[in-house]
């Protein structure tokens, strides 16, 4: 259904150009103030080629916009409720989550890391200790 609403959206966008750029410029300027506007093509104005194309306009342009309304509103068949966030704030959210418990862990393993360090220059002080203890008492 969106894929058939999507291809009819791009028809309209398409047929809306090319009538907005058919049309002609209102050139009637300050003469239309003194009444100059009104002749004949003025008079009969929607019979013409330019009321037909005013009135495709307006059509076009209300199709355009139900059909943006729909494609926003009808969903992905795509996406699954389950697997993603369904809002930018979830999605921002569960990545930042995501960061946080990266950071942790990394901030975990490091600390891991310094007390290996730590516990392997103790035993290396003890032993120096120890050896410098023994020379001692063999003098």
């Amino acid at each position: 259904m969106k894929i058939f609403l999507t291809i009819i959206f791009l028809l309209v966008c398409i047929g809306l150009t090319a009538i907005v750029l058919m049309q002609e410029g209102k050139s009637a300027g300050l003469g239309s103030i003194g009444g100059i506007g009104d002749s004949y093509w003025g008079k009969n104005k929607s019979r013409s080629m330019e009321g037909n194309l005013v009135k495709f306009t307006k059509i076009l342009a209300t199709a355009f916009l139900l059909i943006a309304l729909l494609l926003n509103v009808i969903p992905d068949a795509s996406s699954s409720s389950s697997t993603t966030p369904t809002t930018p704030a979830a999605a921002v959210e569960t990545e930042a989550a995501t960061e946080t418990q990266a950071a942790t862990s990394e901030t975990q393993a490091a600390s891991e890391a310094g007390k290996a360090q730590a516990e392997s220059e103790t035993a290396k002080t003890q032993a120096v200790t120890e050896a410098g203890g023994a020379s001692e008492t063999e003098k």
